[in-house]
């Protein structure tokens, strides 16, 4: 196995910072997939940045915060077939941080590319996700979570605010301090524990909705509303 230290410097257009990768590459395929791997690792002090936000493609993106943290750290899981195609990295812009894990080409035959992120921030930080397709896992952030998806399974916990806007994929949300507005195109919707507003607009699957402090169903679509421990609520 070779190992491989990359450094990636920000751009003229955003303020200057380095990043650093290190890429472990077995030189061949992984297990029973056409596709190559490499183990990319990308690290950014926070002093100065209010917000996190992500672009991603493919793959699984994990976010958790922690209390204390001063950096945001990254592990990618990269899946390609052309190196070249990779588009990775993690750059200061003002006071923001950008993360940007996706591919050059997206016209594939075969098993299509795809990048898996594990992520931690301070748990204070804002974060703005933009996501393609692939589960997303978030926790222990009490910064407000934007949350923008195209497909796969949502997942958030002990969190602040939380805004979800998903195409199709159930959603799960667990223990938030603050408000949550949803808008779901398909997939079933599992709530609990959430001390302010909660607002759906969806438009088909399932929703559970347990111990809120109050229930707002725009539109509830097609599909069974279960609620349990809901303070209030109303129904357009």
């Amino acid at each position: 196995m070779k190992i491989a230290a990359l450094a990636v410097v920000a751009g003229t257009m955003l303020t200057g910072c380095v990043v650093y990768a290190d890429v472990s590459d077995d030189g061949g395929l992984w297990g029973d997939s056409d596709l190559q791997h490499e183990t990319r690792s990308l690290s950014l002090d926070t002093a100065g940045i209010d917000e996190l936000k992500a672009d991603t493609g493919a793959g699984s993106l994990e976010i958790i915060g922690e209390s204390g943290r001063t950096s945001i750290d990254v592990v990618a899981e990269v899946y390609y077939r052309d190196a070249d195609d990779i588009r990775l990295s993690l750059e200061q812009s003002g006071d923001d941080a950008v993360l940007i894990a996706d591919f050059d080409n997206h016209s594939f035959r075969g098993e299509s590319p795809y990048i898996n992120l594990v992520v931690r921030v301070p748990a204070e930080l804002e974060v703005k996700v933009n996501d393609g397709s692939g589960s997303i896992v978030m926790r222990d952030i009490s910064g407000d979570i934007d949350i923008e998806d195209g497909s796969g399974s949502i997942h958030v916990e002990n969190a602040g605010n939380v805004e979800i806007d998903d195409g199709s994929g159930s959603i799960t949300v667990r223990n938030l301090s603050g408000n949550l507005n949803v808008d779901d195109g398909s997939g079933s919707m599992d709530i609990e524990n959430v001390i302010g507003k909660v607002t759906i607009d969806d438009g088909s699957g399932g929703i559970v909705v347990r111990n809120v402090g109050e229930l707002n169903i725009i539109d509830a679509g097609s599909g069974s509303v279960r609620t349990e421990g809901v303070r209030s609520s109303s129904q357009m």
